[in-house]
């Protein structure tokens, strides 16, 4: 019995082994063909690729700017999919082969100029380029930039000693970037402490301070509103002095801000407080009392994360009445302002941290380099968005409501611009009420507009030494700055400086390219042999490739294949209509199938069989079995389309290493092909998307995370 069983198993094994022969055999007989539909399926994307700048410069979005994330296109298109096979079928069974066949062509013209009038243009018309940006200003100023302002104003002082060299002034500027006049101008008396400061914003004013005092001056006219000593006495010792900081801070005060919390309209009942940063990485909270001069009353202290605010400070503001945000080289925090802590604290021996709302901390050496805060683009700029800049190049985004901070998903900027970067700002230069993006990076200046952040602008200049941008009223300021000298260059911003957007033809190229079309299509009435019906259809294919890849971020055209492959599947399986829409397609000899012979002098004008199986359906890549076994193989021009749609989108959609992640996608594709070749030569034929699209899609994950992590599939999709 265990002879008779080992028989059996071999007998088994070879059969198997014979079979995986055969299967070997007839993929080597039916390779000319797969590897032409192959070489086809390529062709026809890397067309979409070529094609692609045109589409993009000339924003031809089928639905808008809005509508690349947005579903309820892709279910439109889904409808639009099953209309026109309802359509076709129900013109078939009526014998109106005539009104299909015309009425297909003159689609067919029509995506045919979707390739050959911009194919046209890239080959002969070269790109417009924008005119020049030039300063045509400079302002120098002997003073030390300090800080920009929430209004787009820059903040600077200078630093000097009374005749007698005992008494040092600071003298606090408030300069826009249109005039070497400062809008207001206030002198403070810093002795004990050295004539320079630090500033941070508040929602009361700018509070200033040289670690011996901190003044708060009024917004509108610079004012002195209040003076708090930051130091509980002098001690002097024959001429020299020691200043003895409060005994509960760890070092004098790196920083201050001033905070109003009971307002009567008085300022001599006003009650607030000191929120002091040390240069011990505590925060403190001294109590105020507007009608006593120089008195604060020590209430709290707290510990925060090492940022070194005293060397390294880039930004510091009060974003609210209970938020601070600060950022240096080293990482940016969110504190809440707290009124109490559960004890009062000494010097290096807190009872707890500060709450903190959102921290960035760098990673390795990658330093910040900038820094900008405004209203988000998105939103309708309700949330404030924060942009950081490093030194390697790489922009980060994040999006504050008052709550909470969240990575913006939506800016994919990433290091597509050479570092450092220089300067960062979200202001309004086309005063339409919503912010642009600007960035002064290693290769010049960049304007990034709309929710896509377009880039409209971008200058190739040296950067190095810019600090802030001042952009208002059509004029390009920027600020440079190098210890106690200020220079401040200003050019006029023009509408023909806008990288060229929109649909831009010219007529000798849009007329060859509709020239092109109607001789191809002409050909195809009068002699729709294969190589006419593959040549429009590798043209028609990369037009609805790229047409379509532009308009829908690869996300939502993964889902628009994932639900295009359930119903491929289904109409082949299930309800089997698919099959016969292929065989109207055949008989009509339309550019809707492309065609790989198998031999040689094949000729699509001899009479077709049906492509439908008679035990079981195939769609797809299928043989075409006429006299002889093997002549042709054929492929739904879909099956083309859908993996090219997702390979064009990730090159448009993917800021950083899209063309790697669209490659993936490709390969991806052309394994789920010879996957489905495989099905055919061994006699069990498959529908072709759920392969083509699956193994696309399973190309564009892999190599999405390879090359740009899971920011490759974040998009912020509705519906």
């Amino acid at each position: 019995m265990g002879e008779g069983a080992t028989t059996d198993n071999v007998k088994r094994v070879e059969r198997e082994l014979a079979k995986e022969d055969r299967l070997m055999a007839k993929m080597l007989d039916q390779a000319p063909g797969m590897i032409g539909m192959a070489a086809m399926f390529v062709v026809t994307i890397g067309i979409g690729i070529w094609l692609r700048p045109f589409y993009d410069s000339a924003e031809l979005h089928a639905f808008g700017e809005a509508g690349t994330t947005q579903g309820r296109w892709i279910l439109m298109e889904l409808a639009a999919i099953f209309a026109f096979t309802f359509i076709i079928l129900f013109l078939a069974k009526k014998h109106m082969e005539k009104v299909i066949k015309y009425g297909l062509l003159f689609v067919l013209f029509l995506a045919l100029c979707y390739t050959t009038v911009p194919g046209a243009h890239l080959l002969l018309v070269d790109a417009p380029e924008p005119a020049d940006f030039e300063f045509d200003s400079e302002i120098t100023f002997n003073e030390k930039f300090t800080s920009m302002t929430s209004s787009g104003q820059m903040i600077t002082q200078s630093g000097d000693w009374d005749e007698g060299g005992f008494d040092p002034i600071i003298t606090i500027n408030m300069r826009d970037g249109t005039d070497s006049e400062a809008i207001w101008s206030t002198e403070i008396h810093a002795f004990p402490g050295e004539p320079t400061a630090t500033m941070i914003e508040g929602e009361y004013g700018y509070t200033f301070t040289n670690a011996a005092y901190a003044w708060t001056l009024d917004k509108e006219s610079g004012e002195l509103l209040s003076k708090y000593a930051c130091y509980d006495e002098v001690i002097w010792d024959n001429g020299d002095f020691t200043v003895m900081p409060f005994m509960n801070l760890q070092g004098h005060c790196s920083s201050v801000l001033e905070v109003i919390e009971h307002e009567t309209g008085d300022l001599n009942d006003d009650k607030g407080a000191l929120y002091i940063m040390t240069i011990g990485n505590e925060l403190v909270r001294r109590n105020t009392f507007h009608g006593v001069e120089n008195f604060s009353v020590h209430q709290a202290l707290w510990g925060v994360p090492q940022l070194q605010l005293n060397e390294y400070q880039i930004h510091m503001e009060q974003m609210d009445s209970e938020h601070l945000i600060l950022a240096s080289k080293l990482g940016a925090i969110i504190i809440e302002l707290e009124q109490s802590n559960s004890q009062l604290g000494n010097p290096g021996q807190h009872t707890g941290d500060a709450s903190i709302s959102w921290y960035y901390l760098i990673k390795g050496d990658n330093y910040l380099s900038s820094f900008a805060q405004g209203a988000s683009p998105y939103d309708e700029g309700e949330d404030f968005m924060f942009v950081i800049g490093h030194d390697s190049g790489k922009i980060d985004a994040y999006t504050w409501d008052g709550i909470d901070v969240l990575n913006e998903t939506r800016v994919k900027i990433g290091d597509n611009y050479p570092g450092p970067i220089e300067a960062l700002a979200l202001q309004d230069l086309t005063e339409n009420g919503v912010n642009e993006l600007w960035i002064a990076s290693g290769d010049g200046i960049h304007g990034l507009y709309g929710e896509s952040l377009v880039e409209m602008v971008s200058f190739e200049m040296n950067t190095t030494g810019y600090n802030e941008f001042i952009i208002a009223n059509s004029t390009i300021n920027i600020i440079s700055s190098s210890g106690d000298n200020i220079s401040l260059n200003s050019g006029p911003f023009t509408e023909d400086m806008y990288n060229i957007t929109g649909l831009v033809l010219d007529n000798t190229a849009t007329w060859l390219g509709l020239f092109v079309a109607v001789i191809l299509m002409a050909a195809l009435m009068w002699r729709p042999e294969w190589y006419i019906v593959n040549t429009v259809g590798v043209l028609v294919g990369a037009g609805v490739v790229v047409m379509l890849g532009v308009t829908f971020v690869p996300t939502l055209i993964m889902i628009f294949m994932i639900l295009a492959a359930i119903y491929d599947a289904w109409a082949v399986y299930k309800s089997k209509h698919m099959l016969d829409l292929a065989d109207t397609m055949i008989g009509l000899n339309l550019p809707i199938l492309l065609v790989a012979p198998q031999e040689k002098g094949y000729s699509m004008l001899e009479g077709q069989d049906s492509i439908r199986p008679v035990d079981q359906p195939q769609e797809g890549a299928v043989p075409k079995k006429r006299k002889k076994s093997k002549e042709a193989m054929f492929m739904g021009l879909g099956d083309v389309i859908f993996p090219g749609m997702l390979v064009v989108s990730c090159v448009q959609w993917i800021a950083v290493d899209g063309f790697a992640v669209g490659i993936g996608a490709l390969i991806g594709g052309l394994v789920g092909y010879f996957v489905l070749m495989g099905f055919v030569a061994s006699g069990r034929p498959q529908a072709g998307l759920p392969l083509l699209n699956g193994g696309a899609i399973l190309g564009y994950l892999i190599a999405g995370m390879i090359f740009v992590g899971t920011s490759a599939f974040q998009f912020g999709l509705s519906f």
